[in-house]
């Protein structure tokens, strides 16, 4: 079987769904042929500096407009397909030989339904939604099928329309080594806590927490800074106590020996903690994306949301010694796993192509 998986660069989140959902294809089917495809970069080379470079300025520095871009694209969506991009998607699509179609982006949703639509093309097309509020810019009258992470996002695709049978509620997306950490207990002496930025490295305004945390003899405390360097010597420098760590692919044993982490509301990351039964305590979210994944987490009670910004170290310490409350959110955790749909895509493929014939 051929699979051609489109994403993009849009901070990491959707670069590791893509990841994961390749790593359980090639689980059930050891066999298949998977592309993963940046869609600017195949698409928009000449563009690929711009439009990154603008995504991460705007989400550094000014959100307010990012989220404004963000709810008119929702409303007002203009992704035209001109003849050289139905061109670049069907040498794409001959060269892989693709049987089905999954994206972990919005763009490229839209921008293959459109193919989909202006061509007569029949391959299916699977949507891999990376983050729990259901955003119209998601939806695309081309996709087969809508794989969410929460039973709250596969109802709000019902009032936009989408039909029951075409969403599947199995989680965000996180890669195979999330499944099988083993979840290490701290000492009795040292809580463990584990402070993370996300892809992109950020941690704003964390020096007033930080020398909280490094203040604390009953906390150890481990900061993964991604691949944002000045960053990992920066907290060196400041906080020789803290276990400093740079890019790693470990990061899913960092997260099972963690009694708690502190991390951004991204969508892949709640997933991962959940998965490793790691409760939560998220920095306050500018986001309108992780807004709605912080919102979810604290009604799950998977964990707690830093609304107070005055509050931060206080309420961090005191969640990180709450053994019971902790304990409480592991559970809650545990419970959430068990509700998932463990359709994979190649599951749903199969029984769409029983169905047709």
């Amino acid at each position: 079987m051929n699979v051609l998986i489109f994403t993009g660069k849009f901070g990491m989140g959707h670069i590791f769904a893509a990841q994961a959902v390749q790593e359980e294809i090639l689980r059930q089917d050891p066999t298949a042929c998977i592309t993963i495809v940046d869609i600017i970069d195949e698409c928009f080379p000449q563009m690929r500096r711009v439009v990154y470079g603008w995504f991460d300025f705007t989400v550094n520095y000014c959100s307010g407009m990012y989220n404004l871009l963000n709810r008119m694209a929702g409303r007002f969506r203009c992704t035209p397909v001109t003849r050289t991009l139905v061109q670049k998607l069907d040498q794409l699509l001959y060269h892989s030989q693709a049987d089905l179609v999954i994206s972990t982006l919005p763009l490229s949703s839209q921008y293959v339904s459109s193919y989909k639509e202006s061509t007569g093309s029949t391959i299916p097309l699977y949507t891999y939604i990376t983050d729990i509020s259901a955003h119209s810019e998601w939806i695309a009258s081309q996709t087969d099928c809508y794989f969410v992470g929460d039973e709250s996002t596969r109802l709000q695709h019902l009032r936009l329309g989408i039909p029951g049978n075409q969403v599947v509620v199995n989680g965000i997306p996180v890669r195979q080594d999330f499944f099988s950490a083993l979840k290490v207990s701290s000492t009795p002496e040292k809580r463990e806590l584990l402070v993370m930025g996300g892809g992109l490295g950020l941690i704003p305004h964390a020096e007033e927490f930080l020398s909280a945390l490094a203040a604390a003899p009953d906390v150890h405390v481990t900061v993964i800074t991604g691949k944002n360097e000045s960053l990992r010597r920066e907290l060196e420098a400041s906080y020789p106590t803290f276990e400093i760590i740079g890019f790693t692919s470990q990061v899913s044993e960092y997260m099972a020996r963690a009694d708690l982490l502190l991390t951004k509301a991204g969508g892949i990351t709640t997933f991962e903690a959940i998965h490793t039964g790691t409760p939560l305590c998220l920095l306050r979210p500018f986001l309108m994306q992780e807004e709605a994944n912080a919102s979810y987490v604290q009604a799950q009670g998977f964990g707690k949301v830093l609304w107070n910004k005055s509050q931060e170290a206080q309420e961090i310490l005191a969640l990180l010694r709450d053994q019971e409350t902790l304990a409480d959110m592991k559970q809650r955790m545990a419970v959430a796993l068990r509700s998932l749909d463990r359709v994979s895509p190649i599951d749903r493929f199969w029984t769409e192509r029983s169905a047709a014939c």
